[in-house]
């Protein structure tokens, strides 16, 4: 085991140290002037080092600044052009709209003009129609004269109306209402009281056209302008043909109930 030296013993020691220390010192005084220029250049050194440390940093935090300007220009001139495209951008949205809002318009125009173009077009092109069962084409006009003549009967101008229908068949020698216009100019006639035109103008109907739908009922007619004549004969003998050619209709009916009335005897008058 190790003794630990008395202090005594470290008195001594120190005392050594002392001498050793004094006989020394020239050599350590020589020995630390060196010491003291290599220091100094080593801190001389240093300096320069740290110096030209110094001027290299500043020189990269210069041309870092440098950079910096050059970006934050750059960032400004790109927040302009963005700022500038915001406008042209909002300027083009709202071009777009107007332009939206004037396609919408012009196609509204537009689509008014084509229905009434196709109105006016149909009204001038041939209209599908259908009277006394019959259907056929008829012009704009010639549909317009027919239906003006009938107004005129229904308001019992039988004078304008016969002139109407007259007008109407010469104008149109081939039109589709040409059976339903001398079926309605026969009544007309018949109303105005000219019964020999009224049966030329029914017969035109059943000799024309024994089996359109008015045929039988022209047939009637004239044996009714035929009795307005006092022409029995000739009545009766339109009201057996109307019987024979057309035996299921009304019109029939009622030339039976008529032949017998005709066959009937007369009733003696009373004396008075």
């Amino acid at each position: 085991m190790t003794r630990r030296p008395s202090s005594r013993g470290a008195v001594v020691w120190s005392g050594w140290a002392v001498v050793l220390a004094a006989a020394f010192s020239p050599m350590a005084a020589q020995a630390g002037i060196f010491d003291d220029d290599e220091a100094r250049r080593a801190i001389l050194d240093l300096r320069q080092q740290r110096t030209q440390d110094t001027e290299a940093l500043g020189a990269q935090i210069k041309a870092l600044a440098a950079q910096v300007d050059v970006l934050k220009r750059s960032v400004l001139d790109m927040n302009a052009a963005i700022e500038q495209l915001r406008s042209e951008l909002a300027a083009q949205r709202g071009t777009n709209e107007v332009l939206q809002r004037d396609v919408a318009e012009l196609q509204r125009k537009q689509k008014d003009a084509q229905t009434a173009l196709d109105e006016r077009v149909r009204k001038l092109e041939p209209q599908v129609v259908t009277v006394d069962g019959k259907t056929f084409q008829a012009e704009v006009d010639e549909k317009r004269d027919f239906d003006e003549a009938l107004a005129r009967l229904r308001a019992a101008d039988f004078g304008a109306g016969a002139a109407m229908l007259n007008g109407f068949l010469k104008r149109y020698p081939n039109t589709g209402y040409r059976e339903s216009a001398q079926y309605w100019l026969g009544n007309a006639q018949y109303g105005l009281r000219d019964y020999k035109d009224a049966i030329q103008a029914f017969k035109a109907l059943v000799d024309g056209a024994p089996q359109h739908v008015r045929s039988p009922e022209a047939l009637l007619s004239i044996a009714n302008c035929q009795f307005e004549l006092k022409d029995a004969d000739a009545a009766r003998r339109s009201l057996e043909q109307l019987v024979k050619q057309y035996p299921q209709t009304e019109a029939a009916q009622a030339a039976r109930d008529r032949l017998l009335t005709m066959s009937a005897p007369a009733k003696p008058r009373k004396a008075k």
